[in-house]
């Protein structure tokens, strides 16, 4: 009697398949974002921006994603491979996988206090990698057996034969699909660029948002102050603005959906702006970040007031800006109007008028103003 190869065994190497092609896809997407600064779709607000900004996303200056490629490339690899002697390497892969995961996803939420939708994305991944590796694993012992003369062998010959074929035309498609899913995904990213930039027009600055420095070129910078990626960039422009490299112009965004204390900090700087001081309330809002992120609303709201007495400011007049109508619809108005540009999160930032998506450096920022500033000046 020929038993044949299980199904059971197949369907595990088609699961640990797809999922480290699907891992895959997901660490190519996040290196074109890394590489190139394009924005693509984040489900967690500015989530995938702060943990691109962390410092833990470019390890040894290696871009984090690219190890993901590498290491689902070999799971694919090893998942298809699996019935001729890798089915132990294809076990490890997938335990390494889930603890690497296991540790950027603890990072993100203990330390970087922000998700990225697609990390997330990559971690599922890998538990679906471990899950079929430990099927595959387990399959063995349901497919041996089978009798020993030549018919049997040629019958296990055809049927492994057939599997292999089979997981190969899986393979295929399942990277096409997952190509295709990610091509989608950057053109409507792309998309929302485009609309974005086109609705800028006159109002991108509006006269009475908060400026910086007499440079040629006007920089927007649209911010959350609890947003970390923020705190990174914000002084670097603020330090360039100083130097009238530029002129900069904040517009506030906050994101109160992941960031509790957005819209205050927001309407604190907008009052300290009332006497002349939003930048240097900026400052302090950023620098002392850990501090009040995390503090319930009556907490932060007395924080703010005493950092308002801190700086020099008179505190009650302050007090009654902070709480009034005007401030919050001030905010509110740049607000929507981040809303109405179709921005993926924070900061994002226009120069001479158009939607910045290069490196976040002074290199990176002083080319695009001088390309700008020549654009200007041609035009």
């Amino acid at each position: 009697m020929t038993i044949p190869p299980s199904t059971f065994g197949t369907r595990w190497r088609a699961l640990a398949l797809l999922s480290a092609i699907f891992g895959a896809g997901v660490s190519v997407y996040l290196l074109v974002e890394y590489t190139t600064g394009q924005a693509g779709l984040c489900l967690t607000g500015s989530g995938c921006d702060e943990v691109r900004a962390s410092a833990f996303a470019y390890p040894l200056g290696i871009p984090m994603p690219l190890f993901g490629v590498v290491f689902y490339a070999a799971a694919s690899w090893l998942a298809y491979r699996s019935r001729h002697g890798g089915r132990a390497l294809l076990l490890a892969a997938g335990v390494v996988g889930v603890a690497m995961s296991a540790v950027l996803t603890a990072l993100e939420a203990f330390v970087i206090g922000a998700f990225c939708t697609w990390c997330l994305a990559s971690a599922a991944a890998s538990l679906l990698l471990l899950a079929g590796a430990v099927g595959v694993w387990l399959a063995p012992a349901a497919e041996a057996g089978g009798g020993t003369s030549g018919r049997a062998r040629q019958q296990r010959a055809r049927a492994e034969a057939a599997e292999r074929d089979g997981l190969r035309r899986l393979g295929v498609w399942g990277g096409v699909a997952t190509g295709a899913l990610f091509a989608v995904l950057f053109g409507a990213g792309a998309l929302g660029a485009g609309l974005g930039a086109e609705q800028t027009g006159d109002d991108l600055a509006p006269a009475g948002s908060p400026r910086l420095g007499i440079g040629a070129v006007a920089v927007v910078e649209f911010a959350d102050f609890q947003c970390p990626a923020c705190a990174v960039v914000g002084p670097i422009l603020q330090q360039m603005a100083e130097a009238n490299e530029m002129t900069l112009v904040f517009r506030h965004f906050p994101l109160e959906t992941i960031h509790a204390n957005a819209n205050a900090s927001s309407r604190a700087a907008e009052a300290a702006e009332r006497q002349g001081a939003f930048y240097a309330y900026a400052d302090a809002l950023y620098a002392r970040q850990g501090e009040w992120s995390n503090l319930g609303a009556a907490e932060a709201d007395a924080y703010f007031t005493a950092l308002a007495g801190e700086l020099g400011l008179d505190v009650e007049a302050w007090r009654a800006d902070y709480g009034s109508a005007e401030v919050r619809a001030d905010v509110e108005a740049d607000a929507a109007a981040a809303r109405g540009l179709n921005l993926p999160g924070t900061p994002t930032i226009y120069i001479g008028g158009e939607l910045y998506e290069g490196e976040r450096s002074v290199a990176g920022f002083r080319a695009a103003i001088a390309e700008a500033a020549a654009a200007a000046a041609a035009g």
